[in-house]
């Protein structure tokens, strides 16, 4: 089964791959160190050591210490180097926690399911959900520590970037014809977007939080803002033919960032 990678942690992995590179033979002389400190472990607690199980445990968890402090260590060596790194792993955690968010109010019956990580040209789509009353929900998760009004309104106009690459899709992916069938009234996949915030700064979010008509939601309360969605509602059928629709399109989409990445 393919595996979709949400862009940040697409970058992250890039631009880990690209600091290794660069860093060759720091990164080796660290690695024999820390094969060397495995060995002469080994010699002290084997070899030279009683011969008793204690010694064994002992060798487990000094070996486990020190392949843990060596990952550590290249994790932090590369955020310190990278300046962008440690936004991407912010907007991967964040990505996350909504992605655990959705799961929970999929098991609640809020919705019909999702689709992440949907690549474009002109930028890239977080969650787009499709739910059982409120047409399709475009999920622009964001993590912040702290955020001002400018910060905010900068979150807002990309929601309504967001908005509008969802739309695009929709109407690429669905046709007149073959989704007349499923509309009774009305227009069910209406897009409407939301900013799901997350890290500290979402203590600060009250509720019904409205910029230039995008909501932001707080990312503890994102179910229970699911929850009131009250719109079209969305057949299981419906939902069915739209979620197939869009696994493909972002196959589709995620080959061809396969092939510019090369």
């Amino acid at each position: 089964m393919t595996k979709y990678k949400p862009y940040s942690r697409r970058e992250l992995q890039h631009g880990f791959g690209t600091w290794v590179r660069r860093n060759t033979k720091v990164i080796a002389l660290l690695t024999v160190g820390a094969i060397g400190l495995l060995a002469l472990e080994i010699f002290l607690l084997v070899i030279l050591g009683p011969a008793a199980a204690w010694s064994w445990y002992t060798l487990g968890v000094t070996h486990a210490v020190v392949v843990a402090a060596y990952l550590y260590l290249l994790q932090t060596a590369f955020l310190a180097h990278d300046r962008a790194a440690i936004f991407h792993l912010r907007g991967a955690w964040g990505e996350d926690n909504t992605r655990s968010e959705l799961q929970r109010a999929k098991r609640k019956h809020l919705l019909w399911g999702w689709v992440d990580s949907i690549s474009l040209q002109a930028g890239d789509i977080d969650h787009l959900v499709v739910t059982r009353h409120g047409g399709l929900v475009a999920v622009d998760s964001k993590w912040r520590n702290q955020h001002t009004s400018g910060d905010a309104n900068d979150m807002a106009r990309e929601a309504r970037k967001v908005r509008l690459r969802a739309e695009g899709v929709t109407r690429t992916i669905l046709s007149r014809e073959r989704t007349s069938r499923h509309r009774a009234s009305g227009d069910p996949w209406r897009v409407t977007p939301v900013v799901v915030l997350w890290g500290a700064a979402q203590d600060g979010v009250p509720e019904n939080a409205r910029i230039d008509g995008i909501d932001f939601v707080a990312g503890r309360r994102f179910v229970d803002w699911l929850a009131r969605l009250d719109g079209h509602p969305v057949s299981k059928d419906a939902a069915s033919d739209v979620l197939a629709r869009l696994e493909d399109y972002r196959s589709g989409a995620w080959k061809s960032t396969q092939r510019a990445d090369r």
